[in-house]
């Protein structure tokens, strides 16, 4: 009956076929590279399809005209929204967690049981889980959803821990391994010589160390690697990047597109970072990372890769990260190599997520349980 109303409404007003909620219009490079990867997935298998976004509005960028945006702080908006859509796509990123904010994690939720009440289909599309303080209201929420992905491990045995039905939980891969792999360029600032990328941010839970890292730039500069900053999100990151950028004697990174980061990352030596989707994109230009990690999802994310050089961002040494960055940039051509082969066995997984939702979109059903299940799924 909700889905017979909706189609009446649709035929009136119209509506979009999808509606992607998560923490996009933020100036995010790493959210709106998600975003990117899933829009254009969902354009190549159904070109007509029309997509509304859930967003900030102030930052980020439409990626393709066929992308409407509407403002995520507009209740209004996002009733009329979900009740003329056919899909929720609650996509991608970190949006089941409570370390940062607890309203987030009651915005997200909160949507995916409104669509449950409309009658819309919900997909959780290759989100992370945790870490959660409580896990109740997120536990209902995933109760509503027709399909959920997740992309690392932790994230999909986090699901199971809650009694989820385990035939609608699948082990994926985060979207931006559907972006394609891009060859090296010079960086985007003033340096000819070998270089390595430098993404710090500020966190809520703790102050980085540093002088320790200012240190190690430094010894890493008179081996002949330029250390070079990347801003992903100038609201957190851009002031520590400058500061230790400044007291080493770096270069700070000009703004950037997606694919020009990539190509940026192809070129570097290797990454010290800790934004976990500088990781992703430096492993999908075969580019080995050195995570300085301050949150669960990052320590998921390099042993996902089969990257074993995550330090505690909150506690380490110059020896220790030194040490870290001689391992990785030891390794040479086969490591790149390694990380390239693994990239694309996470394109094969990331585009079952792109097919189901089409599936659900194209179909009117989520595909079989045993399409992609992930119990055997490759960990």
């Amino acid at each position: 009956m909700k889905r017979i109303l909706q189609k009446i409404l649709r035929a009136i007003w119209g509506g979009d076929d999808v509606v992607i909620s998560g923490y996009y219009g933020y100036g995010s490079l790493g959210d709106e590279a998600v975003l990117d990867s899933i829009v254009a997935a969902l354009l190549e298998k159904i070109p007509t399809c029309k997509i509304g976004v859930l967003s900030a509005g102030h930052h980020g960028h439409c990626c393709s005209q066929s992308v409407r945006r509407i403002r995520r702080k507009n209740p209004l908006a996002i009733l009329w929204a979900l009740l003329r859509c056919r899909l929720l796509i609650s996509g991608g990123g970190s949006l089941f967690q409570d370390t940062t904010s607890r309203r987030s994690l009651f915005y997200y939720t909160t949507l995916i049981r409104i669509a449950n009440v409309f009658g819309v289909r919900v997909f959780v599309y290759a989100n992370g889980i945790g870490p959660l303080a409580k896990c109740k209201s997120v536990q209902a929420a995933l109760r509503c959803a027709d399909v959920i992905s997740v992309r690392d491990p932790d994230s999909f045995y986090a699901v199971l821990a809650m009694g989820i039905d385990c035939e609608k939980v699948f082990l994926r891969a985060d979207p931006v391994f559907l972006l394609s792999p891009a060859v090296a360029s010079a960086p985007p600032a003033a340096t000819e010589k070998p270089y390595f990328v430098v993404s710090l941010r500020t966190c809520c839970n703790g102050k980085i160390e540093e002088e320790v890292v200012v240190r190690t730039c430094r010894a890493l500069k008179e081996r002949g690697l330029e250390p070079v900053f990347v801003s992903m999100q100038d609201t957190f990151d851009r002031e520590v990047c400058l500061r230790v950028c400044r007291r080493c004697g770096g270069v700070m990174a000009d703004k950037m597109s997606v694919p020009d980061f990539t190509a940026f990352l192809a070129g570097a030596r290797f990454v010290i970072s800790m934004r976990l989707h500088c990781i992703l994109l430096a492993a999908l230009s075969g580019t080995p990372a050195v995570a300085l990690s301050y949150d669960c999802k990052i320590d998921s994310a390099m042993e996902y890769l089969g990257q074993y050089t995550a330090l505690d961002a909150f506690f380490f040494t110059e020896d220790m990260l030194l040490d870290a960055c001689e391992a990785v940039s030891s390794k040479g051509e086969g490591e790149r190599k390694r990380l390239r082969e693994r990239s694309g066995e996470f394109f094969h997984l990331a585009q079952k997520d792109a097919n189901m939702a089409a599936g659900l979109l194209t179909a009117g059903a989520a595909a079989p349980a045993n399409s992609g299940n992930p119990v055997s799924a490759k960990l």
